[in-house]
């Protein structure tokens, strides 16, 4: 491993994620947990959200071979909009969807330093979604990633991947590197269609004495094709007066989803005396033809940032930032009832503009020898919907010895407001069983007809922000000179939690209440998103390295947790999901998540690993969340005769496994199957 037991439970081991610092990971008063690059390749997965599952409070749900669903400590949503996700410190959130689409950050994982992982609220330091908690991917230093580095795989379901790193040398004090990657697969297991994703990056660092320089740039291309596709045209009329459901005409179709994006990035950083100062401005452009998530954004992002010494007790850090971000969302066409989408996402505006202002402070002293505070808050305005927002931290660090710590802290959240719940409307096509007008019985078998029907879910501009206050503890150890300890304790109070009010049919018989006729006699059920919503959740998380020889490593994790959510009795889909409401949904989720994973390494020739997950079942008497256990292994056999022969990976996703969902009445997995090679020349 490239760190040891040791190394990760002494102050080696350095995080930047909690304080915007480097500090030793073992003074850091708050829940975090480093997935390293060894942890990383040894695992054998694909994708940096697999990886993700390594870690405790993470749940990673996969609803395809190249697909993802990532939450931290519940509250389990497709794209979830509580969790904030960085690279090198840029935010890769999409505000099209209110959440991370996974793929659009598939860089070489030989690239990666480590993945940072910070659970419970987040606001004073890095604001809006930080509510319960951030994942900041860091990249190498390209002085790291001097020569090239050559990596190719291939197996199951047409996976073909090709990766290509070349690192070099400017000056004394500057260094550079440009990688690329190609994936090509299925989409499913289960069918061909086809998912390409390339991916671009460079990056540039200078580095002299107490100043530093980091410049990125890169992008990322995506295509996925999806055969099992319709769209959809209404008829003025029925072709058959007794069978209304001819008034719908479908049509056989192939759905592209295009995703693509660009960046750049700089990050710099200068030491005056006792005083550190640092900044970073990044802009993006990304866009997406998906229909709930179609349309293009753009973002620009600046951030400065002063940490000064006061004095032997007292360090403060002080900091502002400001974000500029435009997106383009498609508005109704005008011919809307020919070739619609089954369903699809529109605007009330194409152009939607919006600003984020911040400024933070926090006040870290240490209190004793051995206790240490540091109190902060930051204030946050959205101009979306013209809210400023307070959200403060208390946190405490109590260091026994130099390997016994406990923590505790408290500390509030928001969600940045976004566009999918306010500004946009939702429109899902399906049907409506009602009584055919004028019918002769003699002439129907019951008089009763299927009519087209359209599920129209409005955004809310009136809804106040969702936030959530953390309390959560902790205690990080070095039991034994072989076996580390790091466990954590947390309860959360979530407030205006987005949920979908009872709706009513505006539309019935292609008559509407404002007076507009539809095609078709087409039927339409109104609602829309409100904030009534509130939950609490609790749970423990345990995190254990065991090292029982130099040649063989476990790393385990396990999480509990519990959410409960409580809506006003008065509204009646609180809490069935399939007619809108989240409270079915925030009440069902597994309780349970557990991973061991094992590094084995034989000689200095082979190893052998194995990663064991574990995610708890769902008992309901809803059917629609009845879900089993889950128990999958993966398997990774690598052989190299030395450093300069090629690694050969051979690696078994769900070894062993039939055919199962990783989450109700989502596309089937099984176990896949694929070799890697890869090599680095200096």
């Amino acid at each position: 491993m490239s760190m040891d037991l040791d190394e990760l439970t002494s102050q080696n081991v350095t995080v930047t994620t909690a304080a915007k610092k480097e500090q030793p990971l073992n003074d850091v008063p708050a829940a975090i947990y480093v997935i390293t690059n060894e942890q990383i390749r040894r695992s054998g997965v694909r994708s940096i959200a697999e990886a993700l599952a390594l870690a405790p409070g993470v749940q990673v749900t996969k609803l395809s071979e190249f697909n993802w669903q990532v939450s931290l400590r519940g509250l389990n949503e497709t794209l979830f909009n509580k969790l904030l996700v960085m690279v090198d410190g840029r935010s890769v959130f999409s505000p099209l969807m209110s959440g991370t689409f996974w793929h659009t950050i598939d860089t070489i994982l030989d690239d990666i330093d480590r993945i940072e992982i910070l659970r419970g609220s987040a606001g004073t330091m890095w604001g809006g979604n930080a509510t319960n908690g951030v994942i900041n991917i860091i990249t190498k230093n390209s002085n790291e990633t001097l020569g090239q580095f050559f990596e190719i795989a291939h197996g199951q379901y047409n996976y073909k991947e090709a990766d290509y790193r070349y690192g070099f040398q400017l000056n004394d004090f500057t260094t550079a590197r440009l990688s690329v990657k190609g994936v090509q697969s299925d989409y499913y297991s289960f069918n061909d269609d086809e998912w390409n994703n390339y991916n671009v990056a460079f990056r540039t660092d200078y580095i002299e004495d107490d100043q530093f320089l980091t410049f990125q740039l890169g992008g990322y291309h995506t295509k996925s094709e999806h055969s099992s596709w319709y769209t959809y045209d209404f008829l003025e009329q029925p072709l058959h007066p007794l069978y209304p459901d001819t008034a719908i005409v479908a049509n056989p179709s192939l759905l592209k989803d295009y995703s693509r994006g660009v960046y750049s990035s700089l990050n710099f950083g200068k030491t005056l005396d006792d005083t550190q100062y640092k900044g970073s401005f990044w802009i993006d452009n990304n866009s997406r033809t998906e229909p709930t998530a179609n349309g293009q954004y753009s973002t620009v992002n600046g951030d400065l940032l002063m940490i000064k010494q006061l004095n032997e007790q007292n360090e403060l850090t002080m900091g502002i930032g400001a974000r500029y971000t435009r997106l383009k969302i498609p508005t109704a066409k005008a011919n809307y009832y020919t070739g619609m989408q089954p369903y699809q996402r529109l605007a009330y505006e194409r152009v939607q503009r919006e600003q984020i202002y911040n400024v933070f402070s926090q006040l870290e002293t240490q209190l004793t020898d051995k206790l240490t505070s540091s109190l902060g808050v930051k204030v946050e305005h959205f101009t979306r919907n013209d809210t400023t927002e307070l959200q403060p931290q208390l946190r405490l660090h109590y260091k026994a010895t130099d390997d016994h710590q406990l923590w505790t802290g408290i500390g509030r959240a928001v969600v940045t407001p976004s566009a999918v719940d306010s500004t946009t409307d939702m429109f899902v096509l399906g049907n409506a069983i009602a009584s055919i007008p004028n019918c002769d019985l003699s002439q129907h078998p019951s008089c009763v007809g299927m009519y087209p029907a359209m599920n129209y879910t409005a955004g809310n501009k009136d809804m106040d922000n969702e936030s959530v206050v953390t309390w959560d503890a902790g205690y990080r150890g070095k039991i034994t000179d072989t076996f580390s300890l790091d466990a954590t304790v947390f309860y959360s109070e979530y407030d205006n939690l987005r949920m979908i009010d009872d709706g009513r049919w505006i539309c019935t018989y292609g008559y509407c209440e404002d007076g507009t006729t539809l095609p078709g006699g087409t039927a339409i059920f109104r609602n829309s998103y409100s904030d009534n919503l509130t939950a609490q959740s609790y749970g423990a998380e345990l995190a254990l390295f065991w090292q029982p020889s130099e040649a063989i490593n476990f790393n385990t994790s396990y999480s509990f947790i519990d959410t409960q959510a409580e809506c006003d009795s008065r509204y009646r889909t609180c809490d069935t999901y399939l007619n809108g409401g989240y409270k079915a949904l925030y009440d069902h989720q597994p309780n349970h998540y557990g991973s061991i994973q094992m590094m084995w390494t034989l000689n200095p020739q082979w190893q052998i690993d194995w990663w064991l997950k574990h995610k708890g079942s769902v008992s309901s008497s809803l059917e629609y969340y009845e879900a089993p256990a889950i128990t999958t292994l993966d398997l990774r056999v690598a052989w190299q005769q030395k450093h300069s022969w090629p690694l050969v990976e051979f690696v078994v996703d769900g070894l062993g496994s039939s055919t199962y969902e990783d989450m109700p009445n989502k596309a089937p997995l099984e176990e896949t199957v694929f070799m890697r090679l890869s090599w680095t020349t200096l």
